[in-house]
């Protein structure tokens, strides 16, 4: 007796499961300790150099303009950021995650932009992604201290991105 016609296709879905390669884990890459010159050395949304700062410390925010996590987190960012004005607050755009599967774009970017005016936009190439660990899920999180000692990382694949009283406490230790 033949089963089920349903029987049939999870017993074949079974099989084409059992058979598929499992995707290799992408390994957690530390940024370099030139991850924040190689930022520095980077030009803004507007064309101006970042540049080194005097400021208490430096967040580094990487995301993409579609990105829902990336949204969700800015709202944590905006909490946080008023009460830390000492703090420059970067916001790391890699051209490889805004135009992953054709969702983002240059333009989408800078319509974001205008809601996020506290945010300083930087647009960054191959190598400064590099430099970074190359970060696969956004958002990721860097801070680093005022000597531009990296202090925290939060990177998705690890855990979800810090809560706004996480931040707060982290940012106050800098």
């Amino acid at each position: 007796m033949c089963p089920a016609p349903g029987i049939r296709a999870l017993a074949a879905l079974v099989l084409v499961a059992s058979c598929t390669p499992t995707a290799p884990t992408v390994p957690i890459a530390p940024a370099s300790p030139r991850a924040l010159a190689a930022i520095e050395a980077s030009h803004d949304l507007d064309g101006v150099l970042v540049g080194t700062t005097t400021a208490r410390g430096t967040f580094v925010f990487v995301f993409a303009s579609w990105c829902p996590h990336c949204k969700d987190e800015l709202r944590e960012l905006d909490a946080v950021r008023a009460s830390h004005p000492d703090v420059r607050w970067l916001g790391i755009n890699y051209k490889g995650h805004e135009e992953y599967d054709q969702r983002g774009s240059s333009e989408a970017i800078r319509a974001l932009a205008t809601t996020i005016p506290w945010l300083r936009i930087v647009p960054i190439d191959d190598d400064v992604f590099a430099e970074l660990g190359r970060p696969p899920l956004i958002p990721t999180i860097f801070i680093y201290d005022r000597a531009g000692t990296l202090v925290a990382t939060f990177d998705r694949r690890e855990r979800e991105p810090p809560s706004s009283a996480e931040l707060a406490r982290i940012l106050s230790t800098l």
